[in-house]
């Protein structure tokens, strides 16, 4: 059962999906057409729809692989809280907690990469025009953004949770 906040989760994903592929493909056609309102519809609109869906599965395989969706956020919120629960048997938090503190690896690689990339998106501004540049440095600063406001400082918590004593 997917809560309000999942659902919330699951339409910014197709909205950073639809974004992400619409960018893209328009990056791509830009070296053969100009971005003209018509290229923007016959190609974009579908596109976004494409990517807007694979963003979404993406979202529910993602939960899926780490024991649905309320298994997923039960171990954000430990996180987020500090602490497990007293009755929460260390067989169970403990990998849940890990798989949480393992992603800091990749918030850095996210960020790097960002920075790679927004110099390089603006090294092609002639090539591709100042709005896709533009929006391909907007899509990079927030992919760097969430890594460094949400993903590492999640993970960075949950491997202290792991390195607290605990009782089994």
């Amino acid at each position: 059962m997917i809560d309000e906040a999942g659902r919330l989760r699951l339409l910014g994903a197709a909205v950073a999906g639809a974004a992400f592929s619409v960018v893209l493909v328009m990056l791509l056609l830009s070296s053969w057409t100009a971005a003209t309102t018509g290229v923007l519809v016959s190609v974009g609109i579908p596109t976004a729809v494409v990517g807007g869906a694979v963003g979404v599965w993406t979202t529910l395989r993602s939960w899926r692989l780490e024991g649905g969706y309320a298994r997923a956020t039960l171990a954000q919120r430990w996180v987020s809280d500090g602490e497990v629960p007293a009755e929460v048997p260390a067989t169970e938090w403990i990998p849940l907690v890990q798989a949480q503190a393992e992603r800091q690896l990749a918030g850095w690689g996210k960020i790097v990469l960002c920075v790679f990339w927004i110099p390089m998106t603006w090294s092609m501004r002639a090539q591709h025009g100042m709005l896709i540049t533009l929006l391909l440095i907007g899509l990079w600063v927030g992919l760097g953004l969430w890594s460094a406001v949400v993903v590492i400082p999640r993970a960075r918590a949950a491997a202290a949770m792991l390195r607290r004593p605990f009782t089994a």
